[in-house]
């Protein structure tokens, strides 16, 4: 395979909670790789390097479990693979000794959402581009590289600053919303695909009055109006991005473009793309069990293991427990929040995403590669990303891969990415404001939801906290029309 001078990989979360990238510190090594027959002598000489990461359960077994598959395939390769430090924040100061030391590692994984551009790029520092490793036949599959990944995954592991692939995601978190089979077929529903037929089964399950309340909410936990928001805002809101970034294109939005877009009225809570979504999840919280106002993510998960609910919201690494002692006593299925169609929501796009973020992801350094072996680095992760391999992976670790044509075992595999991944969109929370603003926005919901005040009142409150929310940060940091909000 012929070497390029950069590469950043990164895969998505999934939740979250989600998220990611693996490392990895290249040994010296002045041999030809396996592939380039040897020395002058016929004699095959020997290929080290090495991949650095962070300690995280199940990540050392996996990664050595195919190390020593590899070795198999090729023995004159030798893969090491270390942890560094104990958490993705220690190995960021990691990273940065040996970084500013010029002893960066040959290969890291590191966390996916933590895009290399914004770590290493900008920098200043050496990444692979992998964009040429794509189209080349890979030895595992017998098909073009880029054909193991979905196209809509890669191009939201490229970089928004130039689309260039910098890192490969392996993993990723998803979401789904669990539902009781057995209920269903007591009541004849079959899988909703729009948010219209989700709300007449919550109706026909209220109205059959068999003893269990169509969902759990966990509200108080914060997770299901995060999760909600999200899905509907992506349908919803997502032709604002665009017009949110203005300041540093890459199709994403920072804070400053945020406090730009609510001074411009681009963003107005009062716009029906934003104020609808508020009356969309009340309309939801009212066919959650009782009390599931307060209940937290695993007491609304129980209550659906005990047959008390129908639905219950759930991540991939639910398919373990699920599948052993928390299995439960019903036959279950999952399904994806499923379309706003345009007479619910004229806005919408109609085009879902799943949640989550990518995870683990590979990342290449060629300055630390030494004697041109970058192409063994990445028949390496070729290796690593083949359907057999990440299928493996999968079932040791109950991760979602982003390869392709795996085939886990029967929870998991409930657990695949259908819809393409979420980008960044949700003009309801205010989050990206700060956590202050988040909490108003979070305390206000709660008591619309529970008819303490109307969705006039509710609006209003939060329109008002955001003006002064901006005006605060404008002051604090001198952001200004003028000066284009610190970029002059």
């Amino acid at each position: 395979m012929k070497a390029s001078t950069k590469s950043s990989v990164a895969l998505l979360s999934v939740i979250c909670s989600s998220m990611l990238l693996f490392s990895a510190c290249g040994s010296n090594s002045n041999s030809k790789g396996a592939n380039e027959g040897g020395n002058a002598g016929g004699e095959s000489k020997k290929v080290e390097f090495k991949i650095s990461s962070w300690a995280g359960p199940g990540k050392k077994e996996g990664m050595d479990k195919i190390i020593e598959e590899y070795k198999k395939v090729k023995p004159n390769v030798k893969v090491t693979y270390e942890e560094v430090a104990q958490s993705n924040t220690d190995f960021d100061v990691w990273m940065s000794a040996q970084l500013s030391g010029n002893q960066e590692p040959e290969v890291i994984m590191d966390f996916s959402y933590h895009n290399p551009y914004d770590k290493y790029i900008d920098k200043g520092y050496n990444i692979l581009e992998m964009d040429p490793y794509l189209d080349k036949v890979s030895p595992y599959t017998n098909k073009k590289w880029g054909e193991s990944f979905r196209e809509v995954d890669l191009n939201l592991m490229r970089s928004p600053q130039n689309g260039k692939l910098n890192n490969v995601a392996t993993s990723m978190v998803t979401l789904k919303i669990a539902y009781n089979k057995d209920m269903y077929d007591q009541l004849g529903l079959q899988i909703p695909t729009t948010y219209t037929e989700m709300i007449e089964n919550f109706k026909k399950i209220r109205e059959a009055k068999i003893g269990a309340e169509p969902f759990s909410g966990f509200l108080k936990a914060g997770a299901a109006w995060d999760w909600f928001a999200r899905f509907t805002a992506q349908q919803t809101q997502e032709q604002y991005v665009p017009q949110i970034d203005t300041l540093f294109k890459n199709n994403k939005y920072q804070q400053d473009e945020y406090v730009k877009a609510i001074d411009e009225g681009i963003i107005d809570i009062r716009k029906p793309e934003v104020r609808n979504l508020y009356e969309l999840f009340k309309e939801f919280t009212t066919y959650w069990a009782p009390g599931a106002m307060a209940m937290t993510n695993t007491e609304a998960r129980d209550m659906w293991l005990q047959a008390k609910t129908v639905h219950a919201f759930t991540i991939n690494i639910d398919a373990k427990p699920f599948a052993s002692d928390m299995k439960p006593s019903f036959n279950w299925g999952t399904f994806e929040f499923p379309v706003i169609t345009k007479d619910i929501a004229p806005t919408s796009n109609e085009d879902p995403a799943e949640f989550g973020d990518f995870a683990d992801a590979f990342v290449v350094m060629p300055s630390a590669i030494k004697a041109n072996i970058q192409d063994e680095v990445m028949d390496f992760i070729m290796f690593y990303t083949s359907p057999e391999m990440a299928t493996q992976l999968a079932d040791m670790n109950w991760i979602t891969p982003t390869v392709v044509d795996v085939e886990p075992n029967a929870n998991l595999e409930m657990y695949l990415p259908k819809y393409r991944p979420q980008n960044q969109i949700d003009l309801n929370s205010n989050a990206i404001l700060g956590s202050v603003p988040r909490q108003f926005v979070f305390q206000q919901i709660q008591r619309y939801v529970l008819d303490d005040i109307t969705i006039d009142q509710l609006v209003d409150s939060i329109d008002k906290n955001v003006k002064e929310e901006v005006a605060k940060l404008k002051k604090e940091k001198g952001w200004s029309k003028e000066n284009d909000y610190g970029h002059k």
